[in-house]
């Protein structure tokens, strides 16, 4: 988010998390731009008779139930009712640690050592990624270390969110780790940072064409996919592919920069229908680009993913190849509670540039391309071919 005091966002994002409700005066981030909104609804009071039932369940399970229960678990669960009277798979209710987790993601950037980490099949915690100019990489962790302990700590029989809570602590600045490293142990004193979360990989494949995939669209996306198309396009790509395979969104700010690098400013690249209105939004640029596209789609592609394909699509001529998307065509608004945690909560639907609703419908592609059998037991790139056909396409 832009600052802390900027309670919520406006965002596109599909999430299988959780399931709470609105208040009523909302900061909205679109376009980087910020502007105030107030949302239509009626303030009912504690003392309104219609909360009586709820404050007597509450005193009652408070005061006679046989154990003691926490009133920060009471509360988020009446809340998370109120989320699940919605109805609405994407209307939900984030706990503290959940809360935590989606701004990491979404924000793209978090203190701490720059690793990403999974549990084993012994139940220890290993690193399966080393982040680029990371204090990871920096101070000599290497992808399929185990650890051991941390800080004397013994880590093993950890979870992954055990270890993680440790080393983004802002509570110290280093931590020293002891990873076990084939059959010997190392000792390694890391100073932490800030680290940038990468959701954007680049390539240059044979025939001169570009690859890049988004894992999401996060706050720092559109730099990095601007940075990453640049150094392809030095390199001389004559064509681009985009995967935004398992996608499943993100900042709608994020999307609108990068949809805007291939078009200009008079097209149309998406709608928002509210209650009583569509309003067409618009590229931000001052140009096109003119080299052939290929997106990569397939049923994990939802909200953000969806909205660039489509684009790219109807209005930039760029063919699909996959499976059709996820169908997620509501906006999301996300607003921060002052208990440390928050909620999403569906105010809009967007169409796209053309006007077409895409909700539990999806995207189709050009191209229906199933992976093949091969691909998933051994996952090499000729296995893919969904990718093939891409290139095959653009050759």
């Amino acid at each position: 988010m832009e600052e802390k005091s900027m309670n919520i966002a406006r965002y596109v994002l599909f999430s299988l998390i959780g399931v709470l409700i609105g208040s009523v005066t909302t900061f909205l981030l679109m376009n980087n731009m910020t502007v105030l909104t107030s949302i239509n609804s009626s303030v009912i009071s504690i003392n309104d008779d219609k909360f009586k039932p709820v404050m007597e369940a509450y005193n009652t399970i408070k005061n006679e139930y046989y154990k003691d229960i926490d009133d920060g678990k009471l509360i988020d669960g009446m809340i998370n009712g109120l989320m699940q009277a919605t109805e609405d798979p994407h209307t939900s209710f984030f706990d503290e640690q959940a809360t935590k987790d989606f701004e990491t993601e979404i924000n793209g950037t978090y203190y701490g050592i720059g690793a990403q980490i999974a549990q084993n099949e012994d139940n220890n915690v290993v690193i399966t990624r080393i982040f680029g100019g990371s204090p990871a990489e920096k101070y000599g962790l290497k992808e399929g270390d185990v650890f051991v302990s941390v800080d004397g700590e013994s880590m093993l029989g950890k979870t992954p969110t055990d270890v993680s809570s440790i080393l983004r602590s802002s509570d110290t600045k280093k931590n020293t780790v002891v990873v076990k490293r084939g059959n010997s142990e190392e000792t390694i004193e890391i100073e932490k940072s800030v680290v940038e979360i990468p959701s954007v990989n680049k390539e240059v494949l044979d025939g001169n064409i570009g690859y890049i995939s988004i894992n999401l669209f996060s706050s720092l996306t559109d730099d990095q996919f601007s940075d990453a198309l640049d150094e392809l396009e030095k390199e001389g790509i004559k064509s681009l592919i985009i995967d935004l395979r398992g996608n499943s969104g993100g900042y709608l700010s994020t999307v609108t920069n990068i949809i805007s690098r291939f078009v200009d400013k008079k097209t149309v690249i998406y709608q928002i229908k509210q209650k009583d209105k569509t309003k067409k939004y618009y590229s931000l640029n001052d140009s096109t680009l003119n080299y052939k596209v290929v997106v990569l789609v397939d049923d994990g592609s939802a909200s953000a993913s969806e909205i660039m394909a489509s684009a790219l699509q109807e209005q930039y001529g760029a063919k699909l190849v996959g499976k059709t998307t996820y169908g997620k065509g509501t906006v999301q608004e996300m607003k921060d509670l002052n208990n440390n945690t928050m909620f999403k909560f569906t105010s809009e639907e967007w169409l796209t540039s053309k006007g077409n609703s895409i909700n539990e419908v999806g995207v189709a592609p050009d191209y229906d391309v199933d992976l093949s059998e091969e691909y998933y037991s051994n996952p090499i790139r000729e296995n893919d071919t969904q990718l093939q056909k891409a290139i095959e396409l653009l050759k």
